[in-house]
């Protein structure tokens, strides 16, 4: 696996009272989240690579701000697609 580094000051685990593994972790989760929030990654690929379930990922976005749910997407378009996919595969055949 590839490391990533950040760098920050010294002084700012004590300003946050933070460990510095603490900080590796918020770090770590915000850069899952912000790539699945833009699309680039699955919530279980994410969960995958945080070590935790995806039901946990899917209740960590919360406390991101970040909705499960993609706000772009047409939810009548996507049902009326699944309908028409539906009616092809299970078309009587003569």
């Amino acid at each position: 696996m590839t490391t990533l580094h950040i760098d920050y000051p010294e002084d700012l685990l004590e300003q946050t009272a933070q460990t510095r593994g603490d900080l590796e972790l918020l770090a770590r989760e915000a850069f899952l989240i912000r790539l699945y929030d833009l699309g680039k990654i699955s919530s279980g690929k994410a969960a995958e690579l945080l070590d935790m379930t995806r039901r946990d990922f899917l209740d960590l976005l919360d406390k991101y701000g970040v909705s499960m749910f993609d706000a772009t997407q047409d939810v009548a378009a996507e049902a009326q697609r699944a309908i028409e996919a539906s009616c092809i595969q299970h078309k009587p055949t003569d």
